[in-house]
């Protein structure tokens, strides 16, 4: 009987002890990750990118404490870094917030009222990094990432292969190229939003420049190959977003046939900077010439008049791509 007693008392414990193990689990040294990404002598790249990488993986640090405040989390996420980076801190919270709702049955449930509590202009982000999470988790097994897509918003759910591609790219890439077919593990519209969250990173792998991400491009499929362009405008349209005349003018360097999808890239990270930080956003549009602010606010107003083309039912499981190219369909002709 003492041994029966015993062995349920340690039981008990353990699972007490479990949830802080799996959190702690996903715990990161920031500067070690950062160390995984050595400068390049590219002023840009070399001023922009660590600290990317720093304002994500503390964001994803922080939401992983086990008792913290939401009020406390954003706090945190809006004093310690400047405008520029706090979408990227709340795209690592994301990530973070995901391990945490793991732990209730009610996984995707859990993960959107602890975005909705956290702040909601940072919708696009939270769900980029729920993908990095459940790319850690799953790999590639579609199985896992369908039971959280069930009880997420099925607008913003196909988002999380954003994030799986971006992680995918991020850390295989390079050494293997071929890494691009395991993609087709996920349903094809799912794969067309891997492939934008590919090319949203190889704008990073190739430290900002267009042409060098236009050749790696010409290697993937083609049927993917517009959704990575739209990916290379989001990613362009928002890490610019301090050099908006450049990423204004960016279209004006892609090939015609991709150049709709580019475009909505930048619309959708445009878009995403407005939804988040409106303030913000007005400051930025207020240093540029009138040609630009026309520009960059018509490409947003092109998503919004999008969601009114496709009317009120957002229910549909292939929103999210049918509202990618209808935005495509209008900055055709722009």
């Amino acid at each position: 009987m003492q041994v029966i007693a015993v062995a349920s008392a340690i039981g008990a414990f353990l699972a007490v002890l479990a949830p802080f193990i799996y959190l702690k689990a996903f715990h990161r040294s920031i500067p070690k990750m950062v160390a995984k990404f050595p400068l390049t002598h590219n002023v840009h790249y070399d001023r922009k990118f660590p600290q990317i990488l720093r304002a994500f993986l503390s964001g994803s640090n922080w939401a992983l404490k086990p008792v913290l405040p939401m009020s406390g989390l954003r706090a945190r996420l809006d004093n310690r870094f400047e405008p520029f980076y706090k979408g990227f801190a709340y795209e690592g919270a994301g990530m973070g917030l995901g391990v945490k709702s793991a732990l209730f049955p009610s996984r995707g449930r859990r993960f959107e009222a602890y975005i909705h509590q956290l702040s909601p202009g940072y919708l696009y982000q939270y769900y980029v990094g729920l993908g990095w999470y459940l790319t850690i988790r799953y790999g590639f097994r579609y199985g896992g990432y369908k039971r959280w897509i069930k009880q997420l918003h099925p607008r913003y759910a196909p988002i999380v292969f954003d994030g799986a591609g971006f992680k995918t790219a991020l850390f295989h890439y390079k050494k293997n190229k071929q890494i691009i077919q395991k993609f087709r593990h996920f349903p094809f519209s799912y794969q067309r939003v891997c492939y934008q969250g590919f090319g949203r990173c190889l704008w990073f792998l190739t430290e900002f420049d267009l042409q060098k991400t236009a050749a790696e491009l010409e290697n993937l499929p083609a049927e993917f190959r517009h959704d990575a362009y739209s990916g290379v405008g989001l990613a362009a349209a928002y890490s610019f977003f301090d050099q908006l005349a450049f990423a204004a003018h960016a279209d004006k360097q892609i090939p015609e046939q991709y150049r709709p999808a580019f475009r909505q890239g930048l619309a959708f990270g445009w878009e995403a900077r407005r939804l988040q930080d409106p303030v913000y956003w007005d400051e930025q549009l207020e240093r540029y010439t009138y040609p630009v602010i026309l520009k960059v606010t018509g490409f947003v107003d092109r998503v919004h008049e999008a969601v009114q083309l496709l009317g009120q039912d957002d229910t549909e499981a292939d929103y999210y791509l049918r509202w990618m190219d209808t935005v495509r369909s209008l900055l055709k002709e722009k």
